[in-house]
């Protein structure tokens, strides 16, 4: 057993047990620290606008960060990229409790997802090389199983703590901390470095023109993933369901998640990954319109959260899989800069117009921005999927 620890064969497996571990760390916090974020700020100012809009200071980390990785990964190896990102940010949380007002909250939500970005396009860049093509949509379904792991167990603890005191935000940087373990320790082949060349604006561009289904199921993911962990707790307590129940909404959310991700990654290797994005465009955008149809029945809610959320999820699994197709070596890095770029964007736009539309509209305005992101992606794959058939 201990062989596996050192054996030169078994190096591409700790190297992915080290990606899919900070898949796990960067789940935990989120799933801890979006609802936790978001219902403190509700009570600082009692606007959604804001909340969406601290939400959105995440995608602009992305946008601003992303780009700069295949860069940094030239110039720096990946496993210190990994460590430093995930010790900065645990740095990071500790100021949240230390800063406690909403100007101080914006930019410290920005540095956070600065940091978290370079953990995601390293671990995500790593998996894409190591894998086999046969295998890669249910690896990286592996991935995001750890991912939503993660969010469901923020989920139990935030539903645990609520979102009084300081303690969360303090469990969020250990575990950031604990996550540095697993990368230092267990040794493997390290993700490839992009060529110069590989690692500029133009490569990332170039790669997003290639790949558009590919990375705007980051852009939908992004959008709809964003709007589920921070305004849906909103959304739950203008409707007038309590905080422990938030919690469990949040846990059924990441639950979906997690039965999901490899069910979908293994439907997608052995059919058309296309097809496959083009049918859970279709749940996520049915999803909102039957979580309206339930309003405060958890009974109903719980289920519906579960199943619209895990299929949802499979955007981002899938969308990466077709990454893996169309790029191989270092140039997967610019790819999945694009990639993670789109999901920033995504992240930046629907928080502060799910934000107006709840303030215009009242809390279905979530609702209604969630059915429009997913029913625009799914437009847009039917058209280039009739479009192909038309010319084949």
């Amino acid at each position: 057993m201990f062989t596996r620890l050192t054996a030169p064969q078994y190096g591409n497996t700790r190297a992915l047990i080290a990606a899919i571990c900070c898949a796990a760390v960067c789940g935990i916090v989120f799933g801890l620290s979006m609802p936790l974020i978001s219902l403190r700020l509700e009570s600082m100012t009692g606007s959604a606008l804001v909340i969406g809009l601290n939400g959105a200071a995440l995608g602009v980390s992305t946008l601003v960060m992303a780009p700069l990785v295949p860069r940094l990964m030239a110039m720096v190896p990946a496993r210190t990229l990994l460590i430093g990102s995930l010790s900065l940010a645990a740095v990071t949380f500790l100021l949240f409790p230390a800063l406690p007002s909403v100007a101080p909250w914006f930019v410290l939500r920005f540095v956070v997802g600065c940091f978290i970005t370079v953990v995601f396009v390293v671990s995500e860049t790593w998996i894409n090389q190591i894998v086999t093509p046969e295998r890669r949509a249910f690896m990286l379904g592996v991935y995001g199983t750890a991912l939503a792991g993660g969010f469901g167990i923020g989920g139990l603890i935030f539903a645990g703590f609520g979102p009084a005191g300081d303690l969360p935000f303090f469990l969020a940087s250990a575990v950031f901390l604990i996550g540095i373990a697993p990368v230092a320790l267990l040794q493997s082949p390290q993700a490839v470095a992009p060529a110069r060349e590989d690692s500029s604006m133009s490569a990332i561009l170039n790669a997003a023109g290639s790949a558009p289904a590919a990375i705007l199921a980051g852009l939908a993911f992004g959008a709809i993933e964003t709007l589920i962990f921070s305004m849906l707790p909103v959304y739950a307590e203008r409707i007038t369901i309590d905080p422990v129940s938030i919690g469990m909404m949040v846990f059924a959310v990441a639950m979906g998640v997690l039965s999901f991700q490899i069910p979908l990654g293994w439907i997608a290797d052995r059919t058309d990954r296309r097809g496959t994005l083009i049918a859970i465009a279709a749940v996520a955008t049915l999803g909102p319109v039957l979580v309206w149809m339930a309003g405060t029945h958890l009974g109903l809610l719980l289920p519906i959260l579960f199943i619209q959320s895990g299929i949802a999820s499979g955007l981002y699994t899938v969308g990466l899989s077709l990454l893996g197709e169309r790029f191989t070596g270092g140039r997967i890095a610019a790819a999945n800069a694009a990639f993670i770029f789109a999901y920033g964007l995504g992240s930046l736009l629907s928080p502060p117009a799910a934000g107006v539309a709840m303030d215009g509209v009242g809390p279905a305005g979530l609702l209604v921005v969630l059915a429009a992101t997913a029913g625009a992606y799914l437009l847009f794959l039917a058209a280039t999927h009739l479009k192909a058939a038309r010319s084949s």
